[in-house]
């Protein structure tokens, strides 16, 4: 491999290595391996005299470049492409009325928000997960979200992903957020920019409320009046079997429907670096 491309760091080399470990493993030669026979030693000798030596970066100026480019990528797409809600009416208070009124700010790095979704498929299966909410707008095309003709619905590539059906449960970092969950603070998530940790524990903020973020639970609206007769049927049928009310019932009122079951947003004001 040509060292020279390396030296340089330009946008193509830094951005085709997902991080500094693949950059190096680059430079690992099979005589390297043969010797050391383990990889992450390798490394760590790959780097001690190569970056010393000045051969190849240090993993600071890597990931400085690697941020530079990041940053500067996020506000082109800022200023090209036109925002998903433009010129939609929502709602005030309904929650694209809330994703709404975030998305600028969101995706261009003024605003952190993370969103909780509890949703239940129409195949039956409930799924829950915490959603990087600048992660899915720049990966996701949210067009027919605002036009009302899907819902923003948990993925097994989200934050904190959830199957209450199968009780599986799936953690993955994105682009813009780092899963830190520990006993002490319980669920929560490091922002990858000024690495501020952002808890989603509802038991953790109660005891330890947190001022610099702030939670913002969603009501539900019924999309309709068949929705609505539904619910209101199953209470009243409820309130006949007294005893079926007051079990752990998985049809419960608000099983009894698909899609949302329950929306929080977690915001938290970036700071820059």
């Amino acid at each position: 491999m040509d060292n020279d491309e390396f030296d340089n760091l330009d946008d193509i080399s830094v951005t085709k290595y997902k991080n500094y470990s693949d950059f190096l493993d680059k430079f690992i030669t099979n005589e390297d391996r043969l010797y050391l026979e383990d990889e992450d030693l390798a490394r760590d000798v790959k780097e001690l005299y190569a970056v010393n030596k000045g051969d190849i970066k240090s993993k600071e100026v890597f990931e400085m470049k690697k941020r530079e480019i990041e940053m500067r990528d996020q506000q082109d797409e800022t200023k090209e492409k036109p925002l998903y809600s433009e010129g939609k009416q929502f709602e005030k208070g309904s929650f694209l009325w809330h994703l709404a009124e975030r998305e600028y700010d969101v995706r261009n790095g003024r605003k952190s928000t993370i969103i909780f979704i509890r949703y239940r498929e129409a195949n039956g299966k409930e799924v829950s997960a915490y959603i990087d909410y600048r992660d899915r707008l720049k990966n996701d095309n949210f067009e027919e979200i605002f036009a009302g003709k899907k819902d923003l619905i948990p993925k097994t590539t989200d934050l904190s992903y959830y199957n209450w059906t199968v009780q599986k449960n799936v953690s993955n970092d994105s682009n813009f957020f780092r899963v830190d969950a520990n006993a002490k603070e319980r669920l929560s998530f490091r922002n990858m920019t000024d690495r501020k940790v952002i808890n989603v524990d509802l038991e953790f903020l109660n005891k330890h409320p947190n001022i610099d973020v702030v939670r913002i639970p969603i009501e539900i609206l019924m999309n309709n009046e068949e929705e609505k007769d539904k619910v209101s049927k199953k209470k009243k049928d409820g309130k006949k079997d007294k005893e079926k009310e007051n079990e752990e019932d998985p049809e419960r009122f608000d099983k009894l429907t698909n899609g949302y079951k329950q929306i929080v947003i977690f915001d938290y004001e970036t700071r820059s670096k």
